[in-house]
């Protein structure tokens, strides 16, 4: 495990980075996070004066590494500071994943999530102090500013973001949609963070308290980055468009008019349909995308 305070430290004062590093929100079109309204807010309402925000992003990945001795996995906690435009990251920690077979059944898959969220809590323990309070970095242009460094963003695929976020996979993550009513187009009321720790403090007895309970200026929900499998290629193109468009003309008819289609360079020809296969990837699901508005 590594200080993730040091980690950023370390990269805001290499010299390296010099003229990549963005100290002040800047109101140009949404292509960086230092043009987006949250570091803007930060730095213009919540922060002192001069305070430098500093927007963490965390992601995290079950890895398997062996399949000889037991299927070992791992779970690494990578940190990126996004005020360097270059792409570079640190690994700050590897979380245990046991198979927690001391407890019941009944009670395993809860203890995951209180083994999870403490250790997180530990991980991240240098960020609560230090996003609250900032912390003196010498830049890579050689002048000290005060960091603050806020988590901004969490990247993990679908079922680690219900994880972290504290809710069952079959609820909408951002906002509180009935589960029979995804999908519909029907405005619904935004998760609020305040709200989601009393209601986990009315059974702390069941789950541990949330690592993103003490970090300042944050809000979980609105970290939560979009899976491109899970929620993008599967989620809205398959289980909506693709299905709508069943209902609409009938799978044979939807099938028919892929085998139809004419082989063209950088498209793929679906010669058997589509309604007939049970396993879909990213990169098929994409391909397919690519077709359906000529079909």
């Amino acid at each position: 495990m590594r200080d993730p305070v040091e980690c950023i430290r370390e990269l805001m004062g290499n010299p390296e980075f010099d003229h990549m590093v963005s100290y002040a929100p800047e109101r140009v079109r949404f292509d960086e996070m230092w043009t987006g309204d949250l570091w803007w807010e930060l730095a213009r309402e919540r922060l002192p004066q001069g305070a430098v925000v500093a927007p963490v992003i965390l992601a995290s990945d079950k890895t398997l590494l062996s399949q000889f001795r037991g299927e070992q996995e791992v779970w690494p906690v990578y940190l990126r500071p996004r005020n360097i435009s270059k792409n570079v990251r640190f690994l700050i920690a590897y979380l245990p994943i046991s198979k927690l077979e001391c407890f019941t059944r009944d009670t395993r898959s809860v203890e995951h999530y209180r083994l999870f969220h403490y250790c997180m809590s530990l991980v991240l323990e240098p960020l609560v102090s230090v996003g609250a309070e900032g912390v003196d970095v010498t830049c890579p242009d050689r002048q000290v500013r005060r960091l603050y460094p806020i988590v901004a963003a969490y990247i993990a695929d679908f079922p680690e973001q219900c994880l972290v976020a504290c809710w069952m996979e079959n609820r909408c993550l951002k906002c509180v949609v009935g589960r029979e009513e995804r999908g519909d187009m029907k405005k619904s009321p935004m998760r609020d963070r305040d709200s989601t720790v009393e209601n986990l403090c009315l059974h702390c007895d069941v789950i541990y308290s949330p690592f993103w309970a003490t970090l300042p200026h944050n809000d979980i929900f609105s970290c939560i980055t979009p899976n491109i499998l899970h929620q993008l290629h599967k989620g809205v193109f398959k289980d909506h468009i693709v299905s709508w468009c069943a209902d609409i003309i009938g799978e044979e008819e939807l099938d028919a008019r892929f085998k139809e289609m004419t082989s063209y360079s950088g498209l793929r020809h679906f010669k058997k349909g589509i309604s007939k296969r049970k396993q879909w990837m990213g990169g098929r699901l994409s391909r397919v995308a690519a077709c359906l508005f000529s079909v």
